[in-house]
């Protein structure tokens, strides 16, 4: 996995805070291939993402979609801006993506 996207630096990043007003979480961007997609809870929507040129695999989280857009099965690749974050799951922590906003890629 590429160094921007490994548990180490969300971990570093998880430490740097407190983040708040005035002293925002960092905010990074990137192009994504989507592997998988579904929605999850009533809103939010779950994908595997793949850096375009790289190829590792990370997951992502967006919450509240538009129900009418995604999951979109049809789009492959998407622009997305995301702090990176943690995920714990049944003891296994993995970088997640948590995505604040995307679109198509063009």
């Amino acid at each position: 996995m590429p160094e921007e996207l490994c548990l180490s630096t969300a971990e570093v990043i998880r430490e740097a805070g407190p983040w708040g007003q005035g002293f925002p979480e960092p905010l990074f961007d990137g192009k994504f291939i989507i592997m998988n997609q579904r929605l999850v809870g009533q809103r939010h929507l779950k994908m595997v993402l793949s850096k375009v040129g790289d190829g590792e695999l990370v997951d992502a989280i967006a919450f509240n979609v538009d129900l009418d857009a995604w999951p979109n099965y049809s789009c492959d690749e998407i622009k997305i801006a995301y702090r990176l974050d943690v995920n714990e799951f049944r003891g296994l922590r993995k970088p997640q993506l948590m995505v604040e906003y995307f679109k198509l890629a063009s």
